[in-house]
């Protein structure tokens, strides 16, 4: 009797996932991310929301659910499709950030399903999105990852490890990555100006971004406490509630500071 009310439940996730994928029934949003030094807008990411009022509008259950149905990969190229609509229509400026779970830039069909996407926008060039590789999930066994970061990087986008200092072995995929963006978690901001601890990791973590040569974002930043740290550490772009909350994709965002 249990194991029937398991199944009958997994068929309804299936069924919410398949439908919101058919319908593209996602919405996004943009935070800002900022040059610490002159607290002008560089870029910003997109932020995932489901169905409105409904319990998968939470982005953690939404993606979550979509990886135990098998709907993972599938989502992630409507986030990309609607990314892309979004620049368009606003005709958006500065760079913008993706998400991408290893799952889904491992699968062997992505870079050839990623260019049929960007054939249809070829106003918008490749090395002005980030796809942000989301850093809470191991990268070994994923057969096509490495070289289909090599592709996307020779079609001209960058790569960032997102979630740095909170995900699974950070240290080794930043050196099987050589990512163009180390992006800092907020586990790690938190708070940093009363840690001295959590100032020494985000030190450690600007001393390996300037031998990889990557650019650093620092994320989660909820005070003007928190931003000192960043400037006196020279820390080169960042995002938080203390600059700006995620809102529509607008060029008004370049004014938001």
């Amino acid at each position: 009797m249990a194991q029937k009310g398991l199944t009958s439940e997994f068929n309804e996730m299936s069924f919410a996932l398949g439908k919101i994928v058919a319908n593209k029934d996602i919405s996004l949003l943009a935070q800002p991310i900022l040059d610490v030094e002159t607290n002008k807008v560089k870029a910003c990411e997109m932020l995932t929301r489901g169905p409105v009022g409904t319990s998968l509008e939470n982005p953690l259950q939404l993606f979550s659910v979509a990886r135990q149905t098998n709907h993972l990969y599938d989502l992630e190229m409507v986030v990309l499709e609607k990314a892309l609509e979004q620049i368009k229509l606003t005709t958006w400026k500065f760079d913008i950030f993706i998400n991408f779970t290893p799952l889904t830039l491992g699968n062997q069909h992505f870079v050839k399903d990623l260019k049929k996407l960007m054939n249809k926008y070829k106003e918008i060039s490749p090395n002005r999105i980030t796809i942000e590789v989301t850093e809470r999930d191991s990268i070994e066994g994923l057969e096509y990852f490495i070289s289909n970061l090599k592709l996307l990087r020779l079609i001209g986008f960058r790569v960032a490890i997102d979630d740095t200092g909170a995900g699974y072995a950070s240290l080794n995929s930043i050196s099987e990555i050589m990512p163009d963006i180390i992006k800092i978690d907020r586990s790690v901001i938190q708070n940093i100006d009363k840690n001295s601890v959590k100032e020494s990791m985000l030190k450690g973590l600007l001393l390996i971004a300037k031998e990889v040569g990557s650019i650093v974002v620092a994320e989660g930043i909820e005070s003007a406490e928190e931003a000192l740290v960043l400037s006196r550490n020279k820390v080169d772009l960042a995002q938080g509630y203390f600059y700006a909350r995620p809102t529509s994709l607008s060029n008004n965002l370049q004014t938001i500071v």
